[in-house]
């Protein structure tokens, strides 16, 4: 083998083969870690991913739930005072109800954003 050769093959092993047994050690971690998984469901997802490897990673990955938002229910608890807020809310039910047009419904939001 010559030196080009042997320059390809480490740059594959570096640039493919590590980042993908980080990625397969990093979904290890992340089964051990979930909260809402029984015992029995990690020991299942770290199987499938240990077998199935990389394809096992694909599945996880896709079958994963995604993450709540922070925060994301507390909005209806957290009273709207902002006049934007509130001016931005009845100019959408305005054009909801057809008082408006789109081109005005576009220009004053623009407008109260301060986008123009």
């Amino acid at each position: 083998m010559n030196l080009a050769e042997e320059t390809v093959e480490v740059l594959l092993i570096i640039g493919v083969t590590v980042p993908l047994f980080l990625l397969w050690i990093v979904t290890f971690v992340d089964i051990a870690r979930r909260k809402d998984l029984s015992l029995p469901r990690k020991a299942m997802w770290t199987a499938v991913t240990f077998f199935g490897v990389y394809v096992g990673i694909a599945v996880y990955a896709a079958m994963r739930p995604v993450p709540e938002v922070l925060g994301k229910g507390l909005r209806s608890s957290v009273p709207e005072t902002s006049a934007t807020v509130s001016t931005l809310e009845q100019l959408r039910t305005e054009h909801a109800g057809g008082s408006i047009n789109d081109a005005d419904y576009l220009a004053k939001k623009r407008d109260l954003l301060g986008l123009t």
